[in-house]
């Protein structure tokens, strides 16, 4: 559907079934590389003080009322996960099951917690096993893979609420923040800098101004924004395999992101180039050290790099905001 005028006659249940049933696939990892367990996080045994999100723009009455509803839900809601292990990230001493605890195997264990891309329409961490048993077996980091709620259903901030869950469950397993890398791919590169961004908040309003900044982020061609305004956008768009669907449609993708169903007015365009929506509009001082990873043909490598911009200039340390480019995609 290419315009505003129907969009009332837009099923986002059928939408949501199409992407269920047309999932992207899921990918194996090789008992050569290691092992891997799924989780069930009680969403409720991380509480979240919903008066630390006061002055969280527009995340901020979603995220109180996504909190209230997971209070009152009977059963606990559960967020899924899968926490994977290459035989690399392990202590020699830890050839078993034992390697696939939650908590800290040794002291000042350093833990990568990894959100999944797939414009936050698909994708899972079966989808991204085998990238992220990759990423544990180079790193030498034992990962936690989250499977966070997807739009349409379940349209922005819920993919931030689950992700706060996530971290303050690492907190809670003895993880120190400093302990914690954020790694993302595509929405899920925006998801880890939605997650900063809301730790940032948090951390300013803590009685004790407790810091809950990751020690590090590491973003592979990461959705920059819902502003999307590059000339990569149709200058590379026969050669990256991502579709450039205009905003203006209001199955694109972004829309289904951030209220789906509101049509693309002056005012909504205007609301998506907040920080939490569009990064590179908004304050990005006090990021930790970040690596941008990108491919010189995607159609998002303008946008990428504006954030990239912004994220040096808030941050003016040297060697704090790494940039590689990679030849085409």
């Amino acid at each position: 559907m290419s315009s505003d005028e129907e969009i009332d006659k837009i099923d986002f249940g059928d939408l949501a079934n199409y992407f269920n049933t047309n999932p992207l696939p899921e990918s194996s990892l090789s008992s050569q590389v290691g092992m891997y367990r799924s989780i069930d996080i009680n969403v409720n045994d991380h509480p979240i003080d919903p008066a630390l999100l006061k002055g969280l723009g527009v995340a901020e009455k979603p995220l109180q009322d996504l909190i209230q509803h997971d209070i009152n839900q009977k059963p606990q809601r559960k967020l899924p996960g899968e926490l994977i292990a290459a035989w690399s990230s392990l202590p020699t001493s830890f050839n078993g099951q034992e390697g696939l605890r939650l908590q800290p195997l040794f002291d000042e264990e350093k833990i990568a917690l990894c959100l999944h891309g797939g414009s936050y329409i698909m994708g899972s961490p079966g989808s991204h096993r085998q990238v992220i048993g990759k990423l544990s077996e180079s790193c030498k980091l034992r990962c936690l893979a989250i499977d966070y709620r997807l739009a349409p259903l379940n349209p922005f901030p819920a993919q931030l609420h689950d992700a706060l869950i996530a971290y303050y469950f690492l907190l809670a397993q003895g993880f120190s923040p400093q302990n914690i890398i954020l790694v993302g791919d595509s929405a899920g590169g925006h998801l880890c800098i939605d997650l900063v961004l809301a730790l940032r908040h948090i951390s300013s309003r803590q009685p004790n101004n407790q810091n809950l900044l990751p020690q590090a982020i590491c973003l592979l061609s990461p959705m920059p924004g819902m502003a999307l305004e590059g000339e990569s956008l149709h200058k590379y768009k026969h050669f990256d395999y991502l579709f450039p669907i205009p905003l203006e449609w209001p199955t694109c993708p972004l829309r289904l992101f951030y209220k789906p169903g509101s049509k693309c007015t002056p005012e909504y365009l205007k609301e998506i180039r907040t920080p939490l929506l569009s990064p590179s509009y908004g304050d990005l001082t006090g990021f930790p050290p970040t690596i941008i990873q990108v491919g010189s043909k995607e159609i998002l490598i303008d946008d990428i790099r504006t954030l990239y911009r912004r994220l040096q200039q808030d941050n003016p340390a040297d060697g704090h905001i790494v940039w590689e480019e990679y030849p085409d995609m």
